[in-house]
């Protein structure tokens, strides 16, 4: 009778540190997908940040040397959008087969990238954004 007790408490201690595993797994798949929710809204910034700095480039409002500095911020932009589609294309959220920690460790990776990619729109939409508040004074 001790072995089975024994034995059914070792199946819900495996049970339970099954489904902790996976609650776990979830909720970090959950904070990156969020974050990933975040950085698309700072990406929509960034790309009508661009679209402002176009314009100036195209109603030919800027001296040379001005609009050397306007294409190098649409570049930067589009660089930081690039670099957002680029992590959306390769983050894979099927993690069938793999083990709990593999999961842990990718997801954690893909945090740490997610959160680069956003640092990185903030950062350009920010120098864009200063630099047309400048032009909008002139």
């Amino acid at each position: 009778m001790k072995k089975i007790l024994y034995t059914l408490l070792a199946i819900a201690a495996v049970l339970t540190a099954c489904n902790n595993d996976k609650k776990q797994e979830k909720d970090l798949q959950k904070q990156v997908i969020d974050f990933h929710e975040k950085v698309m809204a700072d990406d929509e910034k960034a790309m009508v940040s661009k679209l402002k700095l176009d314009t100036v480039m195209m109603q030919a409002r800027l001296a040379k040397a001005d609009t050397a500095e306007a294409h190098k911020l649409s570049a930067a932009l589009m660089a930081a959008d690039d670099d957002m589609g680029n992590w959306m294309q390769k983050f894979e959220p099927d993690f069938s087969g793999k083990g709990h920690d593999d999961v842990m460790k990718y997801l954690t990776e893909q945090q740490t990238k997610v959160k680069a990619v956003d640092e990185q729109l903030i950062e350009a939409t920010k120098q864009a954004q200063t630099y047309l508040q400048t032009v909008k004074k002139k």
